[in-house]
């Protein structure tokens, strides 16, 4: 995955619950374009803009992607269909998957989360600018993905310029576990990854994450035991 940006509007948890449900029930490009139109007409009034968030939202969950495999969208889309409402760690493990920039501008909150400590947005946007250059598509970029954040609860907006991060305690289900970790595999393109690496990821941060050897699912993996790591291949 190219280091580009590719996060050019904000999003909100209600409408990408919206568009999950939509996808699973099988809606046609036009008709599924024309119902997010209609969702986010209220609250993005510019027509440019609003086509810009509506195609953000269908690349996520599209089963047409240069990023992930079908099996992996296929998988995620048949949770929702099983759900009352999807699950907030689907929405994450698309971001992750196929959103590098999201992942990135994640793991710097994680960072601090680590230790506690309240950020500006001069330093994140230090970070960032670092990893993908000092243009104005990039800080564009980072301003969406932080309102996504503060939208999703899991970074508090304390001052003006100044941020929080807040751990959810969301506890990911055994049944998401293994697919959440593949979303990291395609993130980060790796063909093969210790389990304690992984999960070390800082991109977790606002989950209670763990995974036990039994929870871990071969149809994803091959598990091989190397030394006192337990290293993930990708099928």
């Amino acid at each position: 995955m190219s280091k580009r940006v590719n996060f050019s509007r904000h999003i909100e948890i209600q409408w990408l619950d919206s568009v999950a449900v939509w996808v699973a029930e099988g809606k046609q490009k036009k008709e599924l374009d024309e119902q997010i139109d209609l969702m986010l007409e209220p609250s993005v009034t510019c027509k440019v803009n609003r086509g810009k968030t509506r195609n953000q939202l269908t690349k996520l969950w599209s089963r047409k992607s240069d990023d992930v495999t079908d099996s992996f969208t296929w998988f995620a889309i048949k949770a929702v269909l099983g759900s009352e409402r999807p699950d907030f760690v689907l929405h994450w493990g698309m971001l992750v998957a196929k959103n590098n920039f999201f992942a990135d501008v994640v793991r710097f909150i994680g960072r601090r989360e680590k230790h506690a400590e309240v950020f500006t947005y001069a330093q994140v946007q230090k970070n960032i600018v670092e990893l993908y250059g000092d243009t104005e598509t990039v800080k564009r970029g980072l301003r969406s993905v932080l309102k996504t954040l503060v939208d999703f609860r899991v970074l508090e907006r304390q001052t003006n310029r100044t941020y929080k991060a807040n751990k959810l305690e969301h506890k990911v289900e055994s049944k998401y576990k293994s697919w959440l970790l593949q979303s990291l595999m395609y993130n980060q393109r790796y063909r093969s990854r210790s389990l304690a690496d992984m999960l070390d990821d800082l991109v977790w941060f606002p989950f209670v994450f763990s995974v036990s050897v039994n929870e871990l699912e071969t149809t994803w993996f091959d598990l091989h035991q190397q030394g006192n790591d337990l290293v993930l291949f990708k099928k």
